[in-house]
């Protein structure tokens, strides 16, 4: 025992001890004890430990399980010494200075008053039971006053007051108590040392169980995040997709599924126009029409970014349920939205249906192809939507892949021309060559115009492609003048993008310089949509283009909207008449209004004008007959000579052509 343990008690503990246990105090002076001595100290020793003895609270060492013994606390206070309540009454209050106690009297004092009795009954015990101390420490700890600190004051208060109160005073017994209070002393020390590695297990435990739980839960938040809209709520792509492959792999035998892919109309406008607070809150006004009908048809409703919505039909017999599903929720879209700032929005979408069956379906591909009949909506559609079309599709692949082959296809040289001769046909003469676009294709073998034209439009090679054309026109063209009589006019088509470009008439003229082509002889054929803008570059190439000599025409007049005024604004000195303005013409024909009335005057007016008629497209003799009476002045068509070779022109030229390739009656 240290030697701060046996110090004297603070003074809120050594206060005044009753009359019973002053009467147990050891003797002063000659051994002799005040009001009785010996005796009354034998008496309160025997009492603590019948107490022990008889009382429930000692039960083998479970001491520090204090229920049952808490809950004859009262009855073993009432068959303790008065000296023993006392001084289990003190102790209690010096612990109660080092920790708190769960329960106070009610339940302490009761296990105190039994630590006492077991101090009395190991003292009598023969050997002495020094094991008693390492229970009573232990069951300290075990009730809960369990303070590193108790210990200290227990040792104080117990090496003061426990001798006096249990008539301890020979050496032997003095020995005997100093063992018991070593071993409280170590039993204390073992019980707090495992409630302490106890404790640290719960808390590890706890704290482990709370590190799952948070895990858990941030993947969960993680997951959610992953595969939702932060802004809508709706599954995102990544959600829609998992939904998707859901579907197909729990789906049936024969079943068939849709989607419906949305964008809004003018959403870009709008959200540049009034901000991005104006633009989410049409979005969330969106997302909640079209949950609210999802819900009603059992129906997924997800947003895929941007102004892109994505509805999916589960379960469908054919296109017609995802038409309905994507008419409704069109519908709902024009209702106005009230923004917050006032302002009040209307809008509108389009929508690109696909419709199949799950088996063999991937999600990947099936919003691919949605993706793609929205975009054939977006582009070039009067409809708000459009069902994806295999075959078109197929053939928008067919051109991309032409496309991806054109640029080494322009430096390999395998675009080239054939040329279609120009008759005049009041005589039948050949006074030129139009020259007709072809590609050599390594695979898919000579293709026209009308299968990689608009590829080459699509991927921006429509310009070099048509540079390279007119160089080798003109370079052949010049080469006639070698073997052919008298002047020849070649015709060469130009793209919109080409008349639109700025150094046009700088490359052509480069090109006339380099052949050595004259550029009266050189004509340049431009479709009426290269004239949506007479006040800006178009129109000022085209004056350039006069200004070199060379010969413009307009090309296919008649398709489209077709407007007069081009005929005298335009520097223009010859018109190709549509094919359309033909039909009709051959004499197995009903007579048509343009055969009869628009078409004769077209020509007058050209010629009016000083305009240079070309009809395209003769592909009979009765056709050939009628313009020639109505004054048309050149003709081109199968009738009158097929496209051939570049080597075969000059033979052609100045020739008269033997009009026979079509019956007359043929239909066009």
């Amino acid at each position: 025992m240290r030697e701060h343990e046996l110090a004297a008690p603070p003074e809120s503990v050594a206060r005044p001890r009753s009359d019973a246990l002053t009467d147990l105090a050891p003797a002063t002076n000659g051994g002799a004890a005040r009001n009785g001595g010996p005796a009354r100290q034998a008496a309160a020793v025997h009492q603590a430990a019948a107490v022990h003895q008889a009382g429930a609270v000692h039960q083998a060492g479970a001491v520090h399980q204090a229920g049952p013994a808490h809950q004859a606390g009262p009855a073993h206070q009432a068959a303790a010494a008065p000296e023993i309540v006392e001084l289990a009454r003190d102790w209690f209050d010096a612990i109660a200075l080092t920790t708190f106690v769960p329960g106070g009297h009610a339940r302490g004092l009761p296990v105190l008053v039994d630590c006492l009795g077991q101090f009395a009954t190991a003292l009598r015990a023969r050997p002495l039971d020094e094991i008693a101390g390492y229970r009573v420490g232990s069951a300290l700890v075990g009730a809960n006053m369990s303070a590193p600190e108790t210990l200290g004051a227990s040792l104080t208060l117990l090496g003061q007051r426990l001798p006096p109160a249990l008539g301890v005073d020979s050496e032997p017994e003095r020995s005997a108590l100093a063992v018991l209070l070593g071993r409280f002393a170590t039993g204390f020390t073992d019980a707090l040392r495992d409630h302490a590695l106890t404790a640290a297990e719960g808390i590890h435990r706890a704290e482990r169980v709370a590190w799952r739980h948070k895990q858990q839960r941030l993947q969960n938040n993680l997951q959610h995040a992953l595969l939702h809209d932060p802004l809508t709520g709706l599954p995102n792509r990544a959600g829609l997709t998992r939904r998707l492959s859901q579907l197909l792999a729990d789906a049936p035998g024969g079943a068939r599924l849709g989607i419906c892919l949305l964008n809004l109309d003018r959403f870009s406008a709008v959200y540049d126009s009034l901000g991005p607070a104006a633009g989410d809150q049409i979005l969330l006004a969106v997302s909640t029409r079209l949950s609210a009908l999802a819900a009603r048809q059992g129906n997924v409703v997800a947003h895929l970014g941007g102004d892109e919505f994505a509805l999916l039909i589960e379960r469908t017999t054919s296109a017609e349920d995802v038409i309905k599903a994507t008419d409704e929720a069109l519908a709902a879209l024009p209702e106005p939205i009230c923004l917050d700032d006032g302002h009040e929005i209307s809008i509108s979408g389009r929508a690109g249906i696909v419709e199949r069956s799950a088996a063999g379906t991937d999600p990947t591909e099936l919003l691919r192809a949605a993706h793609i009949t929205l975009g054939w909506v977006t582009r070039n559609s009067r409809s708000p939507w459009a069902v994806f079309d295999p075959r078109r599709n197929a053939a928008d692949l067919a051109r991309h892949a032409l496309g991806a082959a054109m640029p080494a296809a322009l430096r390999n040289g395998e675009f080239t021309l054939v040329y279609q001769p120009l008759v005049r046909l009041i005589d039948r003469t050949v006074v030129g060559a139009e020259a007709l676009a072809r590609w050599r294709h390594p695979q898919h073998g000579l293709l026209g115009p009308a299968q990689f034209i608009a590829a080459a439009e699509d991927t921006g090679l429509i310009e070099p492609l048509g540079l390279h054309l007119l160089r080798l026109a003109c370079a052949q063209a010049a080469e006639w003048q070698e073997l052919a009589s008298g002047p020849h006019l070649v015709s060469v088509n130009l793209a919109v993008a080409q008349v639109r470009h700025p150094a046009l008439p700088a490359l052509v003229a480069d090109v006339l310089d380099r052949s050595g082509l004259p550029a009266h002889q050189l004509q340049l054929e431009i479709t009426e949509n290269a004239f949506d803008d007479t006040g800006g570059a178009n129109l000022t190439n085209l004056h350039a283009l006069h200004d070199l000599g060379i010969r413009l025409a307009l090309d296919d007049f008649g398709t489209g909207y077709s407007s007069f005024a081009y005929l005298s604004e335009l520097p223009i000195q010859a018109v190709k008449l549509a094919t359309g303005f033909l039909r009709g013409l051959n004499r197995s024909d009903a007579p048509r209004r343009s055969n009869r009335t628009i078409l004769p005057a077209l020509i007058s007016l050209c010629h009016d004008l000083g305009l240079t008629i070309t009809a395209e497209g003769i592909e009979t003799a009765a056709q050939a007959q009628h313009l020639t009476r109505l004054g048309c002045d050149l003709g081109q068509g199968f009738h009158l000579a097929s496209p051939t070779e570049p080597d075969q022109i000059p033979g052609l030229l100045g020739g008269i052509v033997n009009a026979t390739n079509e019956s007359p009656d043929e239909p066009a």
